[in-house]
């Protein structure tokens, strides 16, 4: 169960310079640079930006990487030698997520878990505290509320941050993860009753219902509406990409007959060449068949298998979409059948 406090935000500075006295840990934060907001490290509280609706990419690299070594191997007179990667990893707090991306984690962790445990995600994942700032600002495509979330969501966070009125900021923490980040300056806080969060938070409107999504795809699969809805695909997996819970990956060996190291890299089922086979027939041969693999699997699949909706509601694949595909409208259209 979750206790609640409360830290002025004069003080946190001092908080993060507390954090930083662990020399074998890394503070992570949302950084401006340009006119994108990006993830980094920080060095103190004034590295990080707060005003910003959402960052241009999600924090799930840091225990998903783009690409990473699974294990080398050598071709050596007695055999095949393969030897596992042994690279330390550092303990990481992520701060300063949006709820929608702290979200993203609850689903990481059971991709990776269920049936079978991930070796190289939970080495990472278990070093990981998660940081949560809460929402005072939306635009036009953040759709939380849509999936069962909302701006001040603590699902998924070790402690999440409200920032209130008059210096205040109001803190949950959910887990014994957030407590020791408490305990590391623990003169800053101060015991609080909960509060009411609501009026410290932004609005996003309900675009559209999750569980009848799920419904309606089931039934939607051959609905002729996905050529029209996918028309303008490019295939160019930037949505992917972007995604906070997209866990596509291709597995891949380079190196020569002497030895070699085995990759494991992002992916996408929007990339042509996902579900080709060896043999060159592809069961998905259109951007039509893969528009539709994305939607199906972010709002069926994902709820049969796992029994949650992939998908948070941070509006990053519409952001970054170069034919301004919108899922929700997507997603709208099907609803309507």
């Amino acid at each position: 169960m979750a206790t609640f406090k409360k830290i002025k935000v004069s003080d946190f500075p001092k908080w993060i310079d507390a954090l930083h006295t662990n020399k074998n840990l890394d503070v992570l934060g949302p950084i401006k640079k340009k006119d994108e907001i990006l993830w980094g490290k920080i060095n103190s509280f004034t590295d990080m930006s707060l005003a910003h609706v959402q960052t241009e990419l999600s924090a799930k690299a840091y225990v998903f990487p783009r690409c990473e070594e699974l294990f080398t191997y050598k071709n050596t007179p007695d055999g095949i030698v393969v030897e596992d990667i042994t690279t330390e990893v550092r303990e990481m707090i992520i701060m300063g997520l949006r709820p929608c991306d702290a979200a993203a984690f609850r689903y990481l962790d059971q991709f990776f878990n269920e049936p079978n445990k991930d070796f190289h995600f939970n080495r990472r994942r278990e070093k990981t505290t998660i940081v949560s700032f809460s929402c005072k600002s939306a635009d036009e495509f953040c759709f939380c509320t849509s999936v069962g979330l909302n701006p001040g969501s603590t699902v998924g966070t070790d402690l999440s941050v409200t920032f209130l009125d008059n210096d205040e900021a109001y803190v949950e923490v959910n887990t014994e993860k957030g407590q020791k980040l408490i305990d590391v300056c623990k003169d800053v806080f101060v015991d609080s009753a909960e509060v009411d969060k609501t009026p410290h938070l932004a609005k996003v409107e309900l675009k559209l219902s999750g569980t009848q999504i799920t419904e309606k795809l089931k039934a939607a699969f051959d609905s002729p509406k996905w050529t029209k809805l996918s028309m303008g695909c490019l295939g160019c997996g930037a949505c992917a990409f972007a995604c906070p819970t997209c866990t596509c990956f291709d597995v891949q060996d380079e190196g020569t007959a002497k030895g070699g190291t085995r990759l494991r890299c992002w992916d996408s089922c929007g990339f042509g060449l996902f579900t080709k086979h060896a043999s060159g027939h592809n069961p998905r041969h259109n951007q039509v068949e893969r528009r539709r693999q994305r939607l199906m699997h972010k709002f069926a699949y994902s709820v049969e298998n796992l029994g949650v909706v992939s998908c948070v509601g941070c509006g990053r694949c519409i952001r970054v979409c170069p034919s301004q595909l919108n899922i929700v409208e997507n997603l709208k259209a099907i609803l309507e059948d």
